[in-house]
């Protein structure tokens, strides 16, 4: 059975007049739509940041980087190619040769590359710990052969920092005499400039410190004059040291006197402490006398010896160590005293052989 209902009186007359309703009239105004203006700009997104942040975060971080790198340029060596030509007391490292002097006809003065970083590092306080310790040695090898020989420089020096190439220059320099039958200082004779010798070192030949001793008296013939003239540099060099030096240096004639010109500088700078005689086998001489490192010469230098504050120091070809103290064999041991200063009376302890 069918029903009807009746309409209601509020109902809207469904005629072709009544308007439809529209989508803004199908959903209600927000509560404060009555404050808001008609035609503002709906609210940016909550992720939305201002323009130019991204550019200023970019401008932020290479700032940030440049200065990174300007600390790591300034105080630190991080970005500068590894240093070369590094002093090294544990192993053998290549050092180039960068000059070559003749001294006489068959001795040579070489100068050998040895930089350091800007920044000493562990390996630069070892080398300086061993040079603080008195006379000191390098060994250079003959890499052809794998044979080495020890040599005593004669000058070490390091330069200002060279900011470009991130590294203190510095040189070492050798006295080496070529020898018929010796295949290291025939191999250093044939080192050409520019080429590498593979080095190890410092090492502790003789220890010294300031005002250990009163007065030192050394013998020396040839190159063997290399370790006296190391000491000598250092302790004029020292304000605190005062220490005095006596020296006899012995030589085949004049022309063959190894660093005269360094030696005479500086006892004519401090003549209270250093005093030089130079011996020579064959004349002519005008500034040395001709003679031998015998009992006669050697006693004249060592006159008013003192066993308890002086020392003698000898260094030389084995036909001079062997008139004067007797050769120091192989190894650290210094082999029994004989030659002039056995017969001067002295004791053992009171000379060392280089």
């Amino acid at each position: 059975m069918a029903r009807y209902s009746t309409p209601s009186t509020n109902s809207t007359p469904l005629t072709d007049s009544a308007p439809l309703p529209t989508d803004s009239a199908t959903h209600s105004a927000p509560a404060n739509s009555d404050s808001a203006p008609a035609n503002s700009d709906p609210p940016p997104p909550r992720n939305s940041r201002p323009p130019g942040t991204y550019a200023i975060w970019a401008m932020e971080a290479i700032g940030a980087t440049s200065a990174f790198l300007y600390y790591l340029h300034l105080y630190t060596d991080l970005l500068k190619p590894p240093v070369t030509d590094r002093l090294n007391p544990l192993k053998y490292s290549p050092h180039t040769l960068i000059n070559s002097t003749p001294l006489t006809k068959d001795t040579t003065e070489f100068r050998f590359r040895t930089n350091r970083p800007r920044f000493d590092g562990d390996l630069e306080h070892k080398v300086d710990e061993v040079i603080q310790q008195g006379v000191w040695s390098i060994d250079i090898k003959d890499h052809l052969v794998q044979t080495y020989r020890t040599y005593t420089p004669i000058d070490y020096k390091v330069g200002e920092v060279d900011d470009e190439r991130g590294l203190r220059p510095g040189h070492c320099d050798f006295v080496v005499k070529r020898y018929a039958n010796g295949s290291l200082s025939r191999f250093v004779h044939n080192t050409r400039v520019g080429d590498s010798v593979e080095m190890r070192g410092p090492h502790v030949s003789w220890p010294y410190e300031a005002n250990t001793y009163r007065r030192v008296f050394m013998v020396a013939g040839g190159t063997g004059i290399a370790p006296m003239v190391q000491l000598i540099k250092r302790a004029i060099a020292d304000p605190t040291d005062n220490t005095k030096f006596s020296l006899l240096y012995g030589s085949q004639t004049e022309a063959d006197i190894l660093c005269r010109e360094q030696l005479d500088k500086i006892a004519e700078q401090v003549p209270e402490r250093l005093q030089i005689e130079y011996l020579v086998d064959q004349g002519p001489a005008t500034v040395a006398r001709v003679g031998r490192p015998d009992t006669h010469n050697v006693g004249r230098l060592v006159e008013g010896f003192d066993q308890t504050k002086d020392v003698v120091l000898v260094c030389g070809p084995d036909a001079m160590m062997q008139v004067v103290s007797g050769i120091r064999p192989i190894g650290p041991t210094q082999g029994p005293l004989r030659g002039a200063l056995r017969d001067l009376g002295f004791a053992p302890q009171s000379v060392f052989k280089f």
